[in-house]
């Protein structure tokens, strides 16, 4: 019994020791659609004026299953790892599968959760486990990724187009926050284009130069609170 754990033990040394860096946090841009002053058609039940915070991180990208190791060797399941951090030539990307949730399994017979990628300038890809040991191997195919997670922004505000009867429009106003909706802050708005071809809610304005009971052509000359 000793000597097979001090032969797993020294499989574990033998990988070397590394610990990663968290200091990466996602990009955040804010965006709004569609450009100011320009004409623009939405169809109805379609969104007219959108606002937000596109957040996007940076990701490694496996097309299929890759082994890392000839021997005690891991599986890093296809699929997309965000990163976590960087430094000294080397990108630390997480254990865990963005596309299924699901942490890369343990090396056969050796007891040593995964907790991060190791990307190092060279191309060499390791694999971190919870005690800070490393398993590399080389020539592996992958590749690095945006992930885009806009229905995750902290805020967004859209204006929908719900049709039009005789003179008037209905327009649906709608808040998300966290990529949920809020139903306290949503609303069915009317406009009569016959008083006024201009048209304001919550400080966005449109310009209305064709309606009718399935589209609505416009330009947008203000977006809500910010442009």
């Amino acid at each position: 019994m000793r000597s097979v754990l001090f032969a797993v033990l020294g499989a574990v040394a033998l990988t070397g020791c590394t610990s990663p860096i968290y200091n990466y946090a996602p990009q955040a841009k804010s965006f709004s659609i569609p450009p100011l002053n320009t004409s623009t058609t939405t169809y109805v039940g379609e969104e007219m004026v959108k606002q937000g915070i596109d957040s996007s991180s940076d990701a490694i990208h496996f097309e299929q299953p890759t082994q890392i190791g000839n021997t005690f060797y891991y599986i890093i399941p296809a699929g997309d790892y965000a990163k976590v951090g960087q430094e000294n030539g080397s990108e630390f990307y997480s254990g865990i599968n963005s596309r299924t949730g699901t942490i890369i399994p343990n090396r056969p017979m050796i007891n040593d959760p995964v907790k991060n990628i190791q990307v190092k300038n060279s191309g060499e890809i390791c694999i971190i486990t919870i005690f800070n040991a490393t398993k590399c191997d080389s020539g592996k195919i992958f590749s690095k990724v945006k992930l885009n997670s806009s229905a995750q922004s902290s805020f967004q505000q859209t204006l929908l187009y719900n049709g039009k009867v005789g003179s008037k429009i209905n327009i649906g106003y709608r808040e998300y926050s966290g990529g949920l909706a809020r139903p306290a802050f949503s609303n069915e708005v009317e406009y009569d284009l016959s008083d006024s071809k201009t048209i304001r809610y919550k400080g966005a304005i449109l310009e209305i130069t064709d309606a009718n009971n399935q589209s609505i052509t416009f330009k947008l000359t203000k977006n809500f609170n910010t442009q």
